[in-house]
């Protein structure tokens, strides 16, 4: 590991697994402490299309020994359906994360935090299905089991913003900024990373609806107070995607692009399609949508800050 070489580094890790599975005294906890050390190094190599294959081998193998139910099984789960969202496989991915939610709710309750957090994960599958009676479904039922949490618990804000989001999928924005602001409340002042997080992803949707609503100062002023929250792990993120009109299903597409992007305000300075899919005329679309999004302002108040260069995919074909 520390020379970078990462497949040797797997098949030692593998390797101890096995050796580990034929000791005396066994047990299913420490066999999953060595799979998931063993996957954690796969998951370095980025090789998204084979992670699968390889979790389910090491569920088959913890299997042996645990039932399928045992809460030895329930991280090799999650990292499953994680493995299946970034192929953009998002059936499969569903269907882990309610394997994931039915063995927090079993182990540990359908109050835990494990399987609320799964569950929260199906909404997002089924908003990204565009199925938002299933998003609507889950959201109660996770409603249901938080309310009794205080209104600036991590869980309970982050149900509240879901909740949001689903309102502004269905074209209630005024609603959603109600509870977008009620979220900044409770969290701009929160010494809670997570927390402050949401407070960003929602001065983020405020900009949004400000946008949608042709306000560019509330615009603005929303994606101003972004500076200085924790910024996305991973790299930078829209605070927001505008995404063109299109519901008939007639022009559809994919494209990776390349956004030059401000970071003295967020603005995108510049667009250049990598490479694309599909009807012409949805690159086109989605081109000038994109010069629309929104960034957080990462430079110090008042200087010209720099251009970065973010990689974006969008598509709207079915999966």
């Amino acid at each position: 590991m520390v020379e970078g070489k990462l497949q040797p580094a797997f098949d030692l890790a593998w390797q101890a697994a096995e050796l580990y599975e034929k000791t005396p005294n066994y047990k299913a906890g420490n066999h999953e402490r060595l799979l998931l050390n063993a996957a954690d190094i796969f998951l370095q190599i980025q090789n998204p299309e084979k992670t699968p294959d390889m979790l389910n081998k090491a569920l088959a193998a913890i299997g042996r020994h645990a039932p399928a139910d045992a809460p030895e099984t329930i991280a090799l789960n999650e990292q499953l359906a994680k493995a299946y969202l970034a192929l953009g496989d998002n059936a499969r991915a569903k269907t882990a994360y309610e394997r994931v939610a039915a063995l927090y709710e079993k182990n540990f309750g359908a109050d835990s935090v494990g399987s609320i957090n799964a569950q929260l994960e199906l909404v997002r599958s089924a908003k990204a299905a565009r199925d938002p009676v299933t998003a609507q479904r889950y959201l109660d039922r996770i409603d249901g089991l938080t309310k009794g949490l205080a209104p600036d618990h991590p869980i309970r804000l982050q149900v509240e913003f879901e909740q949001a989001m689903v309102a502004i999928d269905a074209g209630r924005d005024s609603a959603a900024a109600t509870q977008f602001r009620s979220i900044v409340r409770q969290a701009k002042t929160s010494e809670n990373v997570a927390v402050r997080s949401l407070a960003r992803d929602s001065y983020g949707m405020l900009a949004f609806i400000a946008q949608r609503q042709g306000d560019p100062q509330t615009e603005d002023r929303m994606v101003e107070a972004t500076r200085g929250l924790p910024q996305h792990v991973g790299g930078p993120r829209p605070l927001f995607r505008s995404v063109p009109e299109i519901n008939d299903g007639s022009v559809s597409g994919s494209a990776t692009m390349e956004l030059r992007v401000s970071t003295a305000d967020g603005k995108v300075k510049e667009v250049r399609i990598v490479e694309s899919a599909g009807d012409p005329k949805y690159v086109a679309m989605m081109s000038k949508s994109v010069l629309n999004w929104r960034f957080q302002p990462t430079a110090n108040p008042g200087t010209p800050g720099s251009l970065i260069t973010v990689r974006q995919s969008v598509g709207n074909a079915a999966s």
